[in-house]
């Protein structure tokens, strides 16, 4: 029980942090009025609430993260009025490389052989 909290708990005050930035931060009347600060601020602990979240599920950071990317990718694009059949595709499979090249690999061996034989030590020969 005690690793699942440590996983729910960021995801908890990272969500708290997010409704009290959307209840108690003023913010301007539309997105080409607000400044770097208030644009950084919602969307990084935006971006940290959603991959907390996802990585209660998938238990893979790296995949939790590029995942949570790409939502706020899609979210930076729908706020800009941007989002369309094209840019979401490429957001998308943008998305899907980085899921797998962080698939998580299974293990193989080096050699066709199961096993490895033990070094044995070299005599040197006498004549």
């Amino acid at each position: 029980m005690p690793k699942i909290a440590l996983k729910i708990i960021p995801s908890i005050i990272l969500w708290g942090i997010i409704i009290f930035i959307i209840l108690k931060v003023p913010y301007p009347e539309n997105i080409a009025q607000a400044n770097l600060t208030h644009l950084a601020i919602l969307f990084i602990s935006l971006y940290l609430a959603m991959a907390f979240t996802v990585n209660i599920f998938l238990k893979n950071i790296f995949s939790s993260l590029s995942i949570s990317l790409g939502l706020s990718l899609l979210l930076i694009l729908k706020a800009l009025d941007s989002l369309n059949l094209i840019t979401g595709t490429l957001v998308v499979i943008a998305v899907g490389l980085f899921l797998s090249y962080f698939k998580k690999a299974k293990k193989k061996n080096l050699t066709k052989l199961p096993k490895i034989p033990k070094l044995t030590s070299l005599q040197r020969r006498t004549k």
